[in-house]
């Protein structure tokens, strides 16, 4: 076994051994009733319900959980604007869950999207199984406003088209409301969480952990550059952090999609009729022959993405000549010129109609990097795509939002597909309470805080560059010498879609091996993850995630099984690169 699959086996064994116990008093339905009439809450709150559940009472992932007491309440409740609505609640709802049996921890649970729901606050999210069934207490909350309450709202576009607005954006016209779904809920739901700790146990959390991907991942970054003290460890997925760039990438996702759309009779793109079910793997074929044995292993994961230089215009596969892009007629064996150009210009990011970048507020908006699972349908269909029954996401998500959110002065009757990127970029807002792009993590950094950020290679909501300029921006930001310099992780994960999906191995935890740097100092490597979804066997694999900018290598025996993570190794990418004439220089250690 190599010396780096050694350190894989240490760390998991380290892991396993990883304590879970916390000595409390106890407590019970009487400590739980007690909170109902709590009186010193950090913000306005009324307490709607407290009640103590037996153990094996609720399940969550199947798995039945401890004997515990769940809080419900509103703070900061008020009445505000949405849409053309001009008097609806907003409030600030959560829910927290105090074991029984306390293991001293906390874990704020995040959600996604633009929130509007109350959770189960069982932990259930982004880890391997729930934490309150481990002993945490566990808060969750809506964002600070509940879709049930908003109404969608209907304009009128400039060609007199109706527009239909989902009551999920209609919040856009309250600046709290932005503030609140920003960072605001966030921050009184931990203030409120940690207050019901130490009245339920009397005595705070020994440590506090935020989870969350998407929004939340986004809303874990604003824990750790605006409220450093909160939380000792963060793991951000995902994250929505910079939404007028990333809103303007969704954007220009969906236009070169649309471009390729055949149309209703009403003019509409029919979005899911722009690549087939063959195309697309026409695509993901071409794809993985052109730069999945890059990294030594033809497995359907591309894990030499630095080496990889694929040009859907020009591919031929090997086995046929055949080109990818149809030299004549479309046919079910390739691509039409204009189906790959607008491949291409998706994966190169916004350009002007003069070809230049778009650079708004001295960052380049992003394309989507290609990768093993960039046509599969948790890629860039699920997004800007969609299927016969369901529309692309990003008409109703990031899209949906640019003119609403992201413009300075919001425009409901602006259809943000018809964006122009040679004069509307001057609409896009400098500055927004949701942007959590500030590199300067000292103070979390001082205090000892960990962060570990994860993000899909085939994410076609948050494209994976901006996280990763962020990480290395911070990183260098915060590079202060000494033990706390080393303070964040950065894990690509190849094949995944949005925080999950696609034949990826994305089921994982990233808490624990958080917990153990935080309460232990041991700084995580890889981490060994799952998954069940792989086109080819076998199916269902386990391999490490490693850490940025290490990726996987196949390092087991020849003919071996793929689909065990001791089999590889993480290794630096510098490490594995191709000479012009195609000869590997690989450095094994």
């Amino acid at each position: 076994m190599s010396t780096r699959r050694n350190a894989v086996a240490a760390g998991a064994a380290l892991l396993a051994g990883l304590s879970w116990g916390f000595e409390a008093q106890a407590v019970g339905a009487q400590e739980c009733t007690a909170l109902a009439s709590a009186q010193h809450f950090p913000e306005p709150t009324q307490i709607t319900l407290t009640q103590f559940l037996a153990a094996g009472a609720a399940t969550a992932n199947g798995v039945p959980l401890p004997a515990h007491c769940r809080v419900q309440g509103t703070a900061q409740a008020r009445t505000g604007l949405a849409g053309d609505l001009p008097a609806v609640p907003y409030g600030i709802k959560f829910e927290v869950r105090l074991p029984a049996d306390w293991n001293g921890r906390f874990m704020f649970q995040g959600a996604g999207g633009t929130q509007g729901g109350l959770s189960n606050a069982t932990g259930s999210a982004g880890t391997a199984s729930p934490t309150l069934a481990k002993g945490f207490a566990v808060a969750s909350e809506n964002g600070g406003h509940d879709n049930s309450t908003l109404s969608k709202q209907v304009v009128t576009l400039p060609d007199g088209t109706p527009y239909t607005i989902i009551s999920g954006n209609t919040f856009y016209t309250d600046r709290q409301a932005i503030v609140d779904w920003a960072y605001n809920s966030a921050d009184v739901t931990t203030r409120t969480a940690k207050y019901l700790i130490q009245e339920f146990y009397k005595q705070p959390p020994v440590h506090s952990y935020f989870v969350g991907c998407s929004t939340s991942g986004r809303q874990g970054m604003a824990m750790s550059q605006m409220f450093p003290k909160h939380y000792d460890g963060i793991v951000a997925g995902d994250p929505f952090f910079v939404p007028p760039h990333i809103s303007m990438s969704e954007t220009w996702a969906v236009q070169q999609v649309a471009s390729v759309s055949p149309r209703d009779a009403a003019g509409n793109p029919i979005y899911w009729q722009s690549y087939s079910d063959s195309d697309r793997a026409l695509f993901t074929k071409a794809i993985l022959e052109s730069c999945d044995a890059l990294d030594g292993l033809a497995d359907g994961v591309i894990d030499n993405l630095a080496a990889c230089r694929f040009d859907p215009a020009k591919f031929k596969f090997a086995d046929t000549g055949q080109p990818l892009q149809c030299t004549g007629a479309k046919t079910a064996s390739c691509l039409s010129p204009a189906q790959v150009t607008a491949i291409k210009n998706i994966e190169r990011g916004a350009r002007t109609s003069w070809g230049d970048e778009i650079v708004w507020n001295h960052r380049t908006v992003s394309g989507y990097p290609y990768d093993g699972g960039w046509m599969e349908p948790s890629g860039i269909p699920t997004r800007a795509i969609g299927t016969s029954t369901t529309p692309p996401g990003n008409l109703t998500l990031g899209t949906a939002q640019l003119s609403l959110f992201w413009f300075t002065e919001p425009i409901a009757a602006f259809n943000p597909v018809n964006f122009n990127w040679d004069r509307d970029v001057s609409l896009v807002v400098r500055s927004s309470p949701a942007v959590n792009d500030d590199p300067d993590l000292h103070d979390f950094q001082k205090q000892g805080g960990k962060l570990i950020f994860y993000h899909g290679l085939s994410d076609s909501g948050p494209p994976w560059p901006y996280t990763a300029e962020y990480f290395n921006k911070a990183r260098q930001r915060n590079r202060h010498g000494g033990s706390n310099a080393d303070f964040m992780r950065l894990y690509l994960v190849p094949n995944m879609g949005h925080c999950n999906g696609g034949p990826s191995t994305d089921q994982f935890d990233f808490l624990t091996p958080l917990m153990a740097w935080v309460e232990q100092g041991v700084a995580p490597d890889a981490v060994v993850a799952t998954g069940r979804n792989f086109k080819t066997a076998p199916t269902i694999r386990s391999r490490p995630l490693c850490a940025y900018p290490k990726t996987a290598r196949y390092t087991g025996p020849a003919g071996g099984d793929i689909s065990l993570a001791a089999n590889y190794s993480c290794v630096s990418a510098a490490r594995d690169r191709r000479d012009d004439d195609g000869e590997r220089d690989r450095d094994d250690d």
